[in-house]
C-alpha cells in the first residue's frame, strides 16, 4: 500500500496530465478543420460543428454532474470518462463520415464535462492545504502548456501526417492516466453532498441544450426551439426559487459584483475564442497558410497568455481586480479591432492581435477568477466556480453559434469557404462587430463598478 506522500504525489501527476489534455484537446480541433472539411465535403455549418457539438455536451452536461460524481464517487467516474475518451478519439479518428465525427465528438464534451468537475477536487481533497496552492500553480501551468501546444502541434500532426492522426496524440496520455488511477486504488467524496432537486437538473440540461442549439440553427427557421428554450429557462427559474433545496442557488446571483464578473468571463470567452477561431479560418482559406504555419501563428497567443499569467496573480494582490479587468479587455478589443480590417491590414499587425489577445486573456483570467470568488459565501464557493466555468464556454459556445448563423444568411448553408474563400470576410466582420459591441459594454460596467464603490 502506497504511502500518503506517494500518494499526493501521484494525484499531482493525475491532475498535471488532466488539465494539459482538457486544454489540448479543446483547441486541437480548430487548426485541423480545414483539412477535415476538404476530405469529408462539408459545408460551413457541419464544419463548425465539429467544434459546437463538443461545446454543447461538455457545458450541458458541466454543472449537473458535478455533484453527483461528488457523491457516487470521483475516481469511479474518472476512470469512466477516460475509457469514454479514448473510444471516442479512436471513433474520430477512424470516421469514414460526419455523423461518425460528429457523435465521437459529443462522447469527447461528455468525458471532458466529467473531467472538469474531477480534476480540481481530486487534488483538494487528497493534498494537504500546504501544498495544495503549489499543486493547483502546476496544475494551472501545465493547463497553458496545452494551450500552446496545441495549434502548433496539430499543425504540424496535420500537414505532415493528416487531420485524423491529431485524435490519436492525446491517448497515450489518457492510458497513462487510467493506469495511474487503476494504480492508486483510491476513491474521492464530497462530504454533506445531497441531490434531491433532480427535477431542476433535468430542466437546466433541456434549457441549454435547447437555447445553444436553437442560436446555431437561428438560419434555419428554428426559432421554435429557441423559444422553447427561453421557455423552459423561466419555468427552472420559477421552480429553483421555490424548492427548498434548490440545485442551483440563483440567489448569489443578486450579487451585482458576482454578476458582473460571470458576465465579463462570457464576454472574454466569446471574443477570444471567435477571434482565433476566425483568424485560423482567415490565414487557411484566404492567405493560403497551410496548417503547419497557421500553427505557428496561432501560438503567440497562449506564449502571451504563460508570459502574462505568471504574474497577473500577483498583480491582483495589489489592484483591484475591476481595474486589470478592464485594461485586459481594452487589450482585446483592439485585437477585435485590428482582426476586423484583417482583409486590409498587412500580416505583421495580425500577429500583433494575436499578441494583444494573449496579453488581455493572460491579464484577465485570474483576476477575475479571484473577483467573482471572493464574492460568495465559502457554502457557494463549488457552485459559483461550476458556474463561472459554464460561463466562460458558454461564452466560445455563443460566438461559434453567432458565427454559423450568420455564414448561413451571408454565405448560403450549403456553400463551403473552400469554393470561394473571400465569402468569410463578411460574416467574420459581422460577428467580430458584435464581439466589440459586447466589449464595449462590459468596460463600460467594469470602469462604472468601480468608480461607484
Amino acid at each position: 500500500m502506497m504511502n500518503k506522500l506517494v500518494e499526493d504525489k501521484w494525484v499531482t501527476i493525475i491532475g498535471c496530465l488532466l488539465m494539459f489534455s482538457v486544454q489540448f484537446i479543446a483547441n486541437m480541433v480548430i487548426v485541423a478543420l480545414p483539412s477535415i472539411s476538404s476530405n469529408l465535403h462539408l459545408d460551413f455549418e457541419l464544419e463548425n460543428a465539429i467544434n459546437l457539438v463538443f461545446l454543447i455536451t461538455s457545458v450541458t452536461l458541466m454543472i449537473p454532474l458535478g455533484t453527483y460524481v461528488s457523491k457516487h464517487g470521483i475516481g469511479k467516474y474518472l476512470k469512466i470518462s477516460l475509457l469514454l475518451m479514448i473510444f471516442a478519439l479512436l471513433l474520430s479518428a477512424f470516421s469514414t463520415d460526419i455523423t461518425m465525427l460528429l457523435f465521437s465528438r459529443a462522447i469527447q464534451g461528455i468525458s471532458t464535462a466529467i473531467i472538469n468537475v474531477s480534476v480540481y477536487v481530486i487534488v483538494t481533497l487528497q493534498l494537504p492545504s500546504d501544498r495544495l496552492g503549489s499543486a493547483l500553480g502546476i496544475m494551472g501551468s501545465c493547463g497553458y502548456i496545452g494551450l500552446c501546444l496545441s495549434n502548433t502541434v496539430s499543425g504540424f500532426v496535420v500537414y505532415y501526417l493528416g487531420w485524423k492522426v491529431i485524435f490519436l496524440v492525446l491517448i497515450p496520455i489518457y492510458i497513462i492516466i487510467l493506469l495511474i488511477l487503476i494504480k492508486l486504488d483510491k476513491e474521492w467524496y464530497v462530504d454533506n453532498v445531497e441531490i434531491k432537486d433532480h427535477v431542476g437538473s433535468i430542466l437546466y440540461v433541456i434549457f441549454m441544450s435547447l437555447f445553444l442549439y436553437g442560436i446555431a440553427r437561428l438560419d434555419n427557421n428554428n426559432l421554435e426551439v429557441l423559444i422553447a428554450s427561453l421557455v423552459i429557462f423561466v419555468i427552472f427559474i420559477y421552480f429553483e426559487s421555490h424548492v427548498s433545496n434548490p440545485r442551483y442557488d440563483l440567489r448569489i446571483f443578486k450579487n451585482f459584483k458576482y454578476l458582473l464578473g460571470n458576465y465579463s468571463a462570457f464576454v472574454m470567452y466569446f471574443m477570444t475564442f471567435i477571434a482565433s477561431y476566425i483568424l485560423n479560418f482567415y490565414l487557411q482559406y484566404v492567405m493560403g497558410y497551410d496548417a503547419r504555419w497557421t500553427g505557428l501563428f496561432l501560438l503567440t497567443t497562449p506564449i502571451a497568455v504563460v508570459c502574462v499569467s505568471t504574474f497577473a496573480g500577483k498583480l491582483s494582490d495589489r489592484i483591484d481586480e475591476r481595474i486589470l479587468s478592464s485594461i485586459a479587455v481594452t487589450f482585446i478589443l483592439i485585437d477585435v479591432l485590428l482582426l476586423f480590417f484583417m482583409d486590409v491590414v498587412p500580416i505583421y499587425l495580425l500577429l500583433l492581435a494575436c499578441i494583444l489577445q494573449g496579453i488581455g486573456h493572460g491579464l484577465f483570467s485570474s483576476p477575475n477568477n479571484r473577483f467573482v470568488l471572493t464574492q460568495v459565501s465559502e457554502k457557494d464557493l463549488s457552485n459559483a466556480s461550476a458556474v463561472l466555468s459554464t460561463n466562460k464556454d458558454v461564452g466560445k459556445s455563443v460566438s461559434l453559434s453567432i458565427f454559423t448563423v450568420i455564414c448561413g444568411f451571408t454565405v448560403g448553408p450549403t456553400n463551403t469557404f473552400m469554393d470561394n474563400p473571400s465569402s468569410i470576410v463578411l460574416p467574420s466582420k459581422i460577428t467580430l462587430a458584435i464581439a466589440l459591441l459586447l466589449g464595449t459594454v462590459t468596460l463600460i460596467l467594469l470602469i462604472l463598478s468601480k468608480i461607484k464603490d
